[in-house]
């Protein structure tokens, strides 16, 4: 699902980037490069940050990891939440839970050019891993 949003901070047109990589690189391909961008970002930028120990408190940081990474080129769309018993600590009286691969699951739409790509991240138990991965992509 994608909500309101402007489609990109930049157009294709614009990116100064794009004289940087491979002349034969499809939009498809720089799409799902961006895709993993993204997913990378939240699991490596926040996989041990503090848990709140409310729902509110949790839902407030799955708003604030979506917004970071919308703040990134061609997102069109982010969503995060954190699953219950993603909370790893919380001993003693100083003890706090943070947050674990085991309960991120996130879901990004980038579009770049003429490519739309639906990417996930998850984390899939018979591999005991959490998973990237891209889900499907279009054309526009």
């Amino acid at each position: 699902m994608i909500k309101n949003r402007k489609l990109s901070r930049s157009t294709v047109r614009e990116d100064p980037a794009r004289r940087f990589f491979a002349q034969d690189l499809s939009d498809r391909e720089r799409a799902a490069f961006e895709a993993g961008i993204a997913l990378a970002t939240l699991y490596h930028q926040f996989i041990g940050t503090p848990l709140p120990s409310t729902r509110r408190g949790v839902r407030a940081l799955e708003r604030a990891m979506e917004e970071a990474v919308k703040q990134q080129p061609y997102r069109e769309h982010v969503e995060v939440h954190i699953e219950r018993g993603g909370r790893r600590g919380r001993r003693g009286p100083y003890g706090y839970g943070s947050l674990t691969g085991e309960a991120l699951r996130a879901r990004v739409v980038v579009r770049y050019g003429r490519a739309r790509v639906y990417a996930a991240l998850r984390y899939v138990p018979e591999l005991k891993f959490p998973l990237m991965y891209v889900e499907r992509v279009e054309e526009c």
